[in-house]
């Protein structure tokens, strides 16, 4: 017995000397990535770690390594396409239920205000979605967090997250409690991720304060020696007056990475500085390359670092403890759900939506239950939390709301500006309100010369469970196709048209899956179309006029996984629809009319009934990092019947309409009763945000109405000659909208050729037919 004693002294004894190394990883967003790296190289060498204190991006890093990942795992992680989605807060499809998506508008900028029961506001727009993030942060932490009771010094490897409080001015280290809230603490930049509470306190990125936080480790863990890796040291003693066009662009970030120096590191300690001077701090698509870097700068210290550390570890190892505690990982079952800042009825809304009576859930349902939440705009302000409940031994999902009060307004600024006189400008407002039921109220108007309109509308959430929806809306279109000159063609010659659309009533939708919607749509229309039957008109002319009055019923189905509103690069969608107009049609002709008599004016009445069918697809294949294909398809059919004159006959048929600025062009020779329309897509992306395009549309009619010598409308049934349409295009996307050049062809245009320079986007409201 004495001699175990003796051997248990000794090595009581060799584990209290033995050299502890603790290591220090600096904030820098996106060049953060470049911690992996160092970790990766660090366990190939075996070098050992045994504290970890991260900022930010650094505290990312350190908490996902304290949890047991290795760095392949973590490697693995931030080179998937998801990651750079879930740091900027971009939906990806697992992460987004379409039927709370509001149809696509020209909106550039919004502004969220939250207004109080006291009708005060206050502002609510931080620069990144954090939906995701959250959640993916509490997925990848939580288990670790558990098994070690929550007590950061008692994970894989012992960690603290620097966090700031901006009150006292302050650096904070968090060392227990929730591991995601400590890290998602950490790395809110002040308006870019919002601040979230930690034990019911506002913390902000600890870049603010201490964002290389040395002298945090040297006073928690007193370490024989530190490695530090820094990626956010500042470079500029004085004004940048070369580069600062490139940097400018970073000012926000950098006003919050306030101590990045080595100077506290001692002799016997090593520094580590990746060379990431060419990237951003939001380069999280360049994340691969920043791991590479961060690798690479770690082998070139390992002589340096072999003769400081004479301790080692070896991987394999490093990976039984590692593989050892991912067993003990208890599932993760959830039997419960905390709602934190909800008032009462807002509660009933959330526990029909989420709840644990009918027994424990996995995390599937947990992810699923969530992401339906939070894509109610309304909800954008809840943030989840993973605790664990140890007397019922079951996981329990957290909810935080920001208790502020039941109203959420948005207020919207878009459009579009334009070569082509077809330039909008968009204004809208969205209330979400909570009162009794979650309720939406929508305002947007849109101006210029070409297009004017109006829509105004409420959404009821009838039943969030089932995802049941009501939507009544009133639209107002205005659309003057005279008025589309061309700054840089002058010899392009507008048509004579000029129409306004008129629609009120409601929509009846549900969600079907996280991306399907289906829709039945009742409205009451009433149109006016004013036109010339030659494109050379006088000012003393009268234009023909169209009065449509119709009850419309349209059953619709959309599946939709696209990136981008317009110009988009990757997912798919597919729609369908089924419309039945009941109406009648008042006809009176001007002056440019055959039938027009000045002595005895005419007004022509008839019945109008028809249906209209639409089915189409949109879908794209990433084939490398720089080169996108994509493919379209689209076929229309109405029975829509000619009407006294070819002009009038083209207003309600079906139209071709695959360019990005086809709808504002009166395309009168690629609209038809019945036609085939595709097209394919092909995208490279030389430079991040830069893309160049080049699309190709191939239109075919299988039966159309063409013009009879004395104006007449003539109906032609079978294929027709197939015609062409095309865009090459420049574009460069920017957080408000996309800048395009483009080249367009419209082979049966009257000038096939045009060239328009555009910023912003070009959508409209809803026509109603």
């Amino acid at each position: 017995m004495k001699t175990l004693a003796s051997i248990g002294l000794m090595l009581l004894t060799v584990t209290m000397s033995a050299q502890r190394v603790g290591l220090v990883l600096s904030g820098g967003g996106a060049k953060g990535s470049a911690h992996i790296g160092v970790i990766k190289a660090l366990e190939e060498n075996e070098i050992p770690i045994d504290y970890i204190v991260g900022t930010s991006m650094g505290a990312v890093v350190g908490a996902l390594y304290a949890a047991g990942f290795s760095p392949e795992e973590m490697e693995a992680i931030v080179r998937s396409p998801e990651f750079q989605h879930w740091m900027n807060g971009t939906s990806t499809e697992k992460y987004q239920y379409n039927y709370t998506k509001a149809e696509d508008n020209a909106s550039w900028l919004s502004l969220d205000l939250i207004i109080d029961e006291k009708s005060r506001a206050s502002f609510n727009t931080p620069l990144a979605n954090d939906l995701i993030i959250n959640f993916v942060l509490n997925e990848y932490l939580t288990q670790a967090a558990q098994q070690a009771k929550f007590d950061f010094d008692s994970l894989f490897i012992p960690f603290k997250s620097v966090t700031a409080d901006v009150f006292t001015q302050k650096a904070v280290a968090l060392d227990s409690g929730s591991l995601m809230q400590a890290v998602r603490a950490s790395m809110a930049v002040p308006f870019f991720y919002r601040p979230i509470k930690y034990n019911n306190q506002y913390l902000f990125d600890g870049g603010i304060y201490n964002n290389f936080p040395v002298d945090i480790m040297l006073d928690e863990y007193k370490p024989d020696m530190i490695i530090g890796s820094n990626v956010a040291t500042k470079k500029d003693k004085s004004y940048p007056y070369d580069t600062d066009e490139e940097v400018i662009n970073n000012a926000l970030l950098f006003m919050f990475l306030d101590r990045s120096d080595p100077e506290e590191l001692r002799d016997q300690d090593v520094y580590i500085e990746p060379n990431v001077e060419s990237y951003t701090a939001l380069d999280f698509d360049k994340a691969g390359t920043l791991v590479d870097i961060g690798y690479e700068a770690t082998q070139n210290k390992i002589a340096q670092l072999k003769q400081k550390v004479s301790r080692v570890m070896s991987k394999s190892t490093v990976n039984s403890r590692r593989k050892a505690l991912k067993q003990s990982f208890l599932p993760m079952e959830f039997g419960a759900l905390e709602l934190h800042g909800f008032d009462n009825e807002q509660k009933k809304f959330v526990r029909r939506l989420i709840n644990f009576e009918e027994g424990k859930k996995d995390l599937a349902y947990v992810r699923k239950s969530y992401f339906q939440l939070v894509s109610e705009p309304y909800f954008k302000n809840v943030y989840p939390s993973f605790s664990f409940d140890k007397v019922a031994g079951h996981f329990v999902f957290g909810l935080y709301l920001k208790p502020t009060a039941k109203n959420a307004l948005t207020l919207d600024f878009g459009g579009n500006i334009a070569t082509r006189q077809v330039s909008v400008l968009q204004l809208g407002a969205k209330l979400n309100s909570f009162k009794r039921k979650l309720n939406t109220y929508k305002l947007r108007l849109s101006t210029g010369r070409f297009y004017e309109a109006v829509n105004f509308g409420t959404r009821f959430n009838m039943n969030p469970k089932n995802r049941l929806f009501l939507e009544p809306s009133f639209t107002f279109n205005h659309w003057d196709y005279f008025n589309t000159g061309d700054v840089l063609d002058k010899d392009v010659e507008p048509i004579v048209v000029n129409r306004i659309d008129r629609s009120i009533g409601s929509t009846l939708g549900i969600g079907t899956g996280s991306r399907s919607v289906i829709t039945l749509n009742t409205r009451f229309i009433r149109n006016t179309d004013e036109y010339g039957n030659t494109n050379v008109v006088s000012s003393n002319d009268v234009l023909d006029k169209l009065d449509l009055t119709s009850f419309v019923t349209e059953v619709a189905y959309e599946r939709n996984s696209l990136n981008k509103k317009q110009f988009p690069s990757s997912g798919t969608r597919f729609y369908a629809s089924a419309k039945y107009f009941n109406g009648s049609l008042n006809y009176s002709p001007g002056t440019t009319s055959i039938i027009f008599n000045p002595n005895a004016p005419t007004e022509l009445s008839r019945n109008a009934n028809w249906l209209a069918l639409d089915v189409g697809f949109d879908e794209y294949f990433e084939v490398s990092k720089t080169y996108t294909f994509g493919w379209m398809f689209n076929a229309q059919y109405s029975t829509f019947d000619r009407l006294y004159n070819y002009r009038g006959s083209q207003m309600y048929l079906p139209v071709f309409e695959p360019l990005f600025d086809s709808k504002t062009y009166f395309l009168e020779n690629y609209r038809a009763p019945g036609f085939l329309g595709a097209g394919i897509r092909q995208i490279w992306r030389p430079k991040r945000s830069l893309e160049m395009r080049l699309e190709l549309y191939a239109y075919s009619p299988f039966e159309q109405i063409l013009e009879g010598p004395n104006q007449e409308a003539l109906v032609k049934t079978g294929f027709d000659s197939i015609s062409f349409l095309g865009m090459a295009a420049l574009v460069y996307n920017t957080l408000p909208g996309p800048i395009s050049l483009r080249l367009n062809y419209i082979e049966q245009n009257n000038v096939p050729f045009g060239l328009m320079l555009s910023f912003g986007y070009l959508i409209f409201e809803r026509k109603s037919h």
